[in-house]
């Protein structure tokens, strides 16, 4: 009998790992090595930047959240934390799903990218200074605001500097 029940486990877990095998396999043309950037429209990489990049958000937003409310450090300290994080992810995300940029240059992008994020974060670091220390708005609507203006900054930037294909 506990023969039975741990070979019924074992046939489970190996169907478990078949389906998850085969999921990964069917998601090959998110990670595929042929080239679909060059043929994409704007508006296709523009849509993925959209609900890619909110990964990135989830990330900053969540951190932004804990260190501030919850651990109730300052709001720039929390923000630079934040910010760091954000910007970790969204270089791997922008990279590899987004843009589907190939190239040996990996961290020299990533240099790149985190010089064109210092912009962004200045934009969005003004843009809470001026809304929770000289005007008292909430926390949160202001971060909001900056997040939109860094994500328009950080899209133009990526798809014209950052991850332009050099061909």
């Amino acid at each position: 009998m506990n023969k039975k029940t741990d070979l019924e486990e074992e046939n489970s877990l190996t169907k478990i790992v078949d389906d998850v095998s085969e999921g990964i396999n069917d998601a090959g043309p998110v990670f595929s090595t042929e080239d679909y950037a060059e043929s994409e429209s704007n508006g296709k990489q523009a849509v993925r930047y959209l609900l890619w990049g909110l990964l990135s958000v989830v990330v900053n937003f969540g951190t932004f959240f804990i260190l501030y409310r919850v651990l109730k450090a300052n709001y720039q300290v929390a923000n630079i934390v934040a910010w760091f994080l954000g910007v970790q992810v969204g270089f791997w995300v922008d990279r590899i799903i987004v843009f589907r940029h190939k190239s040996s240059t990996a961290f020299k992008e990533m240099l790149a990218f985190y010089g064109t994020r210092i912009l962004t974060f200045l934009i969005e670091s003004a843009t809470l200074w001026v809304g929770i220390s000289l005007m008292s708005a909430n926390g949160a609507g202001t971060k909001v605001v900056g997040q939109i203006l860094a994500i328009v900054g950080n899209y133009i930037l990526s798809k014209f500097f950052i991850f332009k294909n050099r061909n």
